[in-house]
């Protein structure tokens, strides 16, 4: 499903974020894992999973994987340019080229900036060397399993 005008419109984007906790609800009552991956630091968005997470009986663990912003922009149109390749449509597509920059730089800090916030934030630290791989492994470490 797909909501129309969502990258334009902040409503429909809050819309799905509602939709979003919704389909958390149902899966958790399910008595299944949910992982959500959430770039940019929201702090609103990271507090409603972890009261729907709280409400539902589950445990919410929260990661942030930390990155320097000269590492995610490159990442972030590395892959821009490889879903291009492919034809397929990047999520972060109403990024102007010209703002991937200022909107990576912006979102690292937000990260980086949520421990503080967030005690119970656990890091990972990933630098532009670190495979896909080695994230999962030091994720898997992280949690515990």
């Amino acid at each position: 499903m797909t909501l129309p005008n969502w990258e334009e419109d902040e409503a429909t984007r809050l819309a799905a974020r509602d939709l979003a906790a919704a389909a958390v609800v149902k899966s958790l009552s399910a008595g299944r894992d949910v992982v959500m991956a959430q770039y940019f630091g929201r702090l609103g968005y990271i507090v409603l999973l972890d009261d729907v997470a709280r409400e539902s009986g589950a445990t919410f663990v929260e990661v942030v994987l930390a990155m320097d912003a000269a590492a995610a922009i490159d990442r972030f149109r590395s892959r821009r340019r490889a879903m291009a390749e492919r034809a397929e449509r990047h999520p972060e597509r109403d990024i102007a080229d010209a703002d991937v920059e200022g909107f990576i730089v912006d979102a690292v800090a937000r990260l980086l900036r949520l421990p503080t916030a967030r005690p119970k934030s656990r890091l990972i630290a990933v630098d532009l060397d670190t495979s896909e791989d080695e994230v999962y492994r030091r994720l898997l470490m992280v949690l515990g399993e």
